[in-house]
């Protein structure tokens, strides 16, 4: 009878393999040389905030950054692996500054700040459930300019002193998981992958408050502007489309908003940025065919 019953339940194993049912699901393979895919990637930032006049506290999504970097993945020698990644407001497809603060996009450079964030492993290793986790240099880049918007006869708009660099680095750890590929992914070679970075102010309180000050505008992935075919009465310009990810930000006071609406009021809201998630949602490529990192070092 034991034997019937073992013979049994070996079937009910194999079957639920085949179907797929019961069993976790394999991880994508990721040994190889991989390039973030910085038009589907993205970086959130969740801070903590208060709400009703401080009354009740919760956690918020702050913004959302833009997302360079690479990963070489060696199994057979770990010491051979690295992980590299940064990311930037979005106010354009490649960052403005590296991180010694030197501005890389002149066209842009005429801006009072600039941030970037990044980070540098020096160790990587496979985890038993098959994720990897990195241990390297976390650092925080800030370019400050001193703006002269002093009105006079002759005031063609604000004048930029110079940058002065702020750079802070720690030790921080990324634990990056991969996600069985969809046949999407199997059709184009690309695989996605997620990581998270959790740390309160006293733990490295340059990176939070720099983070927590930086606007961060809205995300689009996977950006296509497209100009009309002609011009006519109602041209408006060139057409885009994408995924626009924009922050949450803290809830809106309570009310209807009529003609002398003028907003949440003061101090409903306020930002306590005591902590800061990092979140990454990464799209990977083949390096052999991917785009050229962005930026650089």
């Amino acid at each position: 009878m034991l034997k019937h019953i073992a013979v049994f339940a070996v079937a009910a194993i194999l079957a639920l393999a085949v179907l797929g049912l019961g069993v976790s699901t394999k991880p994508a393979a990721t040994a190889g040389s991989w390039q973030v895919d910085s038009r589907h990637s993205a970086a959130q930032l969740i801070t903590d905030g208060t709400t009703d006049y401080g009354k009740t506290k919760l956690d918020f999504t702050l913004g959302f950054g833009r997302v360079y970097g690479e990963m070489n993945i060696n199994d057979a020698d770990p010491t051979k692996s690295n992980i590299v990644f940064a990311f930037y407001p979005s106010t354009a497809m490649s960052p403005m500054i590296a991180e010694n603060g030197k501005f890389l996009s002149e066209w842009l450079a005429n801006q009072a700040n600039n941030t970037l964030v990044c980070f540098h492993s020096k160790t990587v290793q496979r985890t038993a459930d098959g994720k990897l986790q990195a241990t390297g240099e976390l650092a925080v880049t800030r370019v400050d300019r001193n703006v002269d918007a002093t009105p006079s006869e002759a005031y063609s708009g604000p004048v930029y002193g110079p940058p002065m660099v702020h750079r802070v680095a720690r030790e921080a750890t990324f634990v990056f998981d991969f996600p069985a590929a969809d046949g999407k992914e199997q059709k184009d070679g690309g695989i996605q992958a997620s990581s998270s970075y959790a740390l309160y102010r006293e733990n490295f309180p340059q990176l939070v408050r720099v983070v927590v000050a930086t606007y961060w505008p809205p995300v689009v992935e996977d950006e296509n502007c497209q100009a009309p075919a002609g011009v006519s009465e109602d041209y408006r310009g060139f057409r885009c489309t994408g995924m626009f990810m924009e922050a949450s930000g803290l809830p809106p006071a309570p009310g209807v908003a009529g003609e002398d609406y003028s907003g949440t009021p003061p101090n409903f809201n306020a930002v306590a940025g005591n902590h800061l998630n990092i979140i990454l949602h990464l799209r990977l490529m083949a390096k052999a065919s991917a785009e050229p990192a962005a930026g650089g070092n």
